[in-house]
């Protein structure tokens, strides 16, 4: 028992022993700390108070900085990465607060498949519109992919719209267009479907000016087609063209682009369209029987001419002419009863030499012909 007692002594007087040694570590490291805090203050002191010089600008200047930063409007940013204003917003808290303050960075909007999930779209879309404030916007939309509700969300906000790009796979969607767009200048619309069965009129865009239409078979959408400066229409039929171009006596550009094997068989209306004020006319055609409509065009105030040479290769009812010739008796026939002066041709899918068209036209100044392959 008493043997007991004295080894429990020794064990606690050894313990004690290592303890008193450890305390006496712990001081001299707290010491060092001590002496190591010390030190880092006036360093911290220093960096908190300099000023990195990006930071030192005017909100202003910054929030111009960030409006170059984004792609030039109206074209849109991406939502998260790239050339996003959402990536501004996750620098610093200095620049989320300048990003959130600047509408300009958030009125151009694009709501595709390419750019958004539907998830994504959905939540972001409410929120840019809000973020933009009053300012005029840029939307892309489409229905595909369920991705109209989140179209619709700027519906209430139509008032704003100026530029409006929009891809349907339901025509009946283009109800929704029913709406006043006063600030409307530019109208990109396609439509992939065959008919419509009602047609679309646009109520009230007294400031539009450009319109591209995409598979839009007439009459899939009314327009104030004379207000128009530029307009183009791209995969329709022949026989849709006279129509709408009989009433865009104000276009100053125009592109066309024909699409071939019409269902309905109608050949294309061959009284002759004026279009006193066109300056630039581009002229394409998938289907060669229809290129004739291009002799029925009246146009005294072109000055640039994009077509292809099969338009040049047929005579006014569809006939083969002869080759070198023969083209360029047809581009002087149309110059000659357009009465213009053009400046600049460009001729795709050629067969006769760039040489060739200089020389028959030598007061045109830009001549450019791309050769056909074959």
């Amino acid at each position: 028992m008493i043997l007991s007692l004295g080894a429990d002594r020794a064990v606690v007087a050894e313990k004690e022993a290592q303890i008193s040694e450890l305390e006496a570590q712990i001081a001299v490291l707290e010491e060092s700390i001590s002496v190591l805090r010390a030190s880092k203050k006036p360093a911290e002191d220093r960096l908190n108070s300099h000023k990195y010089p990006v930071l030192t600008l005017p909100n202003e200047i910054v929030s111009e900085i960030f409006q170059h930063y984004l792609p030039t409007y109206p074209e849109p940013p991406e939502f998260f990465e790239g050339l996003s204003p959402t990536t501004l917003t996750q620098i610093c808290r200095q620049w989320r607060e300048i990003a959130f303050s600047t509408p300009a960075l958030w009125r151009a909007i694009d709501l595709r498949p390419i750019n958004a999930s539907l998830e994504a779209a959905n939540k972001l879309a409410p929120l840019w519109l809000e973020r933009s404030g009053h300012l005029p916007l840029s939307i892309y939309g489409t229905d595909a992919k369920g991705l109209f509700p989140a179209f619709s969300a700027s519906i209430p906000h139509c008032a704003r719209w100026e530029h409006l790009h929009l891809s349907l796979d339901n025509p009946s969607n283009l109800k929704a267009l029913d709406v006043a767009t006063p600030l409307l200048r530019t109208l990109t619309l396609y439509i992939n479907h065959k008919t419509v069965s009602a047609p679309h009129q646009f109520q009230y865009a007294p400031l539009l000016r450009s319109v591209v239409l995409e598979d839009c078979h007439s009459p899939s959408v009314i327009l104030p087609w004379s207000q128009l400066t530029s307009l183009a229409l791209m995969c329709m039929y022949t026989r849709e063209f006279p129509p709408i171009l009989r009433q865009t006596s104000n276009l100053v550009h125009c592109t066309l682009l024909m699409r071939g094997g019409d269902p309905l068989g109608n050949g294309p209306d061959y009284d002759d369209i004026t279009l006193s004020r066109l300056e630039t006319l581009v002229f394409e055609s998938d289907n060669d029987t229809d290129v004739v409509f291009f002799k029925h065009l009246v146009t005294p105030a072109l000055v640039c001419l994009e077509l292809a040479e099969s338009f040049l290769s047929l005579d006014g009812f569809g006939a083969a002419i002869a080759p070198h010739g023969g083209v360029v008796g047809s581009l002087e026939a149309f110059i000659s009863k357009s009465g213009c002066q053009l400046r600049e041709l460009k001729i795709t899918k050629a067969t006769v030499s760039q040489e060739i068209y200089r020389h028959a036209f030598p007061s045109i100044s830009v001549i450019n012909c791309t050769i056909a392959s074959w």
